[in-house]
């Protein structure tokens, strides 16, 4: 697939160890990303991501498979929730934070930056810059804590833990969504559509996200965004996916479970199921409110006389068409 808006898991190498392993799509791996970037996660039994925060973005997962701790240090205090399949959660930029596998199984969760090449600070790195002086100073310990400490050259942001986390108190928070028990705020013959945007996670600064289905011979309206990016994930089914940038091309992908792509803002796309399954998708944006113009209702506003004029046929020959005057979303409805 030689599309820039393109991307397949498969096809990337991961960072990699026995507990677990991260995938990351740039602007390196995908040249046609704006103001965006997607990462997979996967931990093992007991695998850990090492705390860390993104100096230049926010930050936001959903939790695709298993069960996991979520540590998130704001300036103000410390959030410690859980995740579960279906939960989306938000994490801003800046804010330290810390996942851990709670499952006996692999847990996976995927997430989308707003930017297309995340800066990551770890507290190792951290724990390194500094003296031994000023260590002595902060935790009032002896002058030689670091001497016990040890750090590979190439230092994995994966570990495992020897046993599992204590559970917090409560498993809601502020930076936590339940998308898959939400309500369907599209529901046609096509297939539904959830949303996780700043109106149910008010907390969400420039990322939201759609998940939807998507049944046999079911599609997406093709429309665009103004004001968002969208990148899709693909976590089941088969796929074809049409993007027509300003300049004329067109990009016609095939995107399976796995497999991703990306359409700027206000270049027009469409989604369809061209499987014999039920098509399940992440579509995470670069707004957090992001707005929707569909084609249908776009060619609803056009008379017959003007779309005569465009495509050089008889006013006619559109009186078969029923013209749509609000958004469809997901069709045929």
């Amino acid at each position: 697939m030689a599309s820039k808006f393109f991307f397949s898991l498969d096809s990337l190498k991961p960072q990699k160890n026995d507990s677990g392993s991260f995938t990351k799509v740039t602007t390196d791996e995908t040249p046609g990303l704006v103001n965006m970037s997607f990462g997979a996660l996967k931990l093992q039994k007991n695998g850990s991501v090492e705390p860390m925060w993104h100096p230049n973005a926010n930050k936001i997962g959903y939790c695709v498979d298993g069960n996991a701790l979520v540590s998130i240090r704001s300036p103000e205090a410390t959030d410690l929730f859980t995740v579960s399949k279906g939960d989306l959660f938000f994490i801003p930029k800046g804010y330290l934070h810390h996942i851990a596998n709670l499952a006996d199984t692999e847990t996976n969760i995927v997430f989308a930056l707003n930017t297309t090449k995340p800066e990551v600070m770890c507290v190792s790195n951290a724990m390194f810059s500094l003296s031994e002086n000023v260590y002595k100073a902060t935790f009032n310990s002896p002058v030689d804590i670091l001497k016990g400490l040890k750090k590979s050259k190439q230092h994995d942001l994966i570990q495992a833990l020897s046993k599992k986390p204590a559970l917090p108190q409560t498993a809601s928070s502020r930076y936590k969504y339940n998308l898959a028990a939400s309500s369907k705020l599209v529901l046609t013959k096509g297939g539904y559509v959830q949303a996780g945007t700043k109106a149910h996670l008010p907390v969400l600064d420039g990322l939201g996200v759609l998940g939807f289905g998507l049944n046999p011979q079911g599609a997406v309206e093709p429309h665009w965004h103004t004001n968002a990016g969208e990148l899709i994930y693909i976590l089941k089914g088969k796929t074809q996916i049409t993007v027509l940038a300003p300049d004329g091309s067109v990009d016609v992908m095939e995107v399976s479970a796995g497999q991703g792509a990306f359409a700027a803002a206000s270049h027009f796309h469409n989604i369809l199921n061209i499987g014999n399954d039920t098509v399940e998708v992440m579509a995470f944006f670069s707004n957090a409110d992001p707005d929707y113009i569909g084609y249908g209702e776009v060619i609803g506003t056009c008379s017959n006389d003007l779309l005569a004029s465009i495509f050089n046929v008889s006013p006619t020959y559109f009186d078969k068409l029923v013209k749509p005057t609000v958004p469809l979303i997901i069709v045929p409805v």
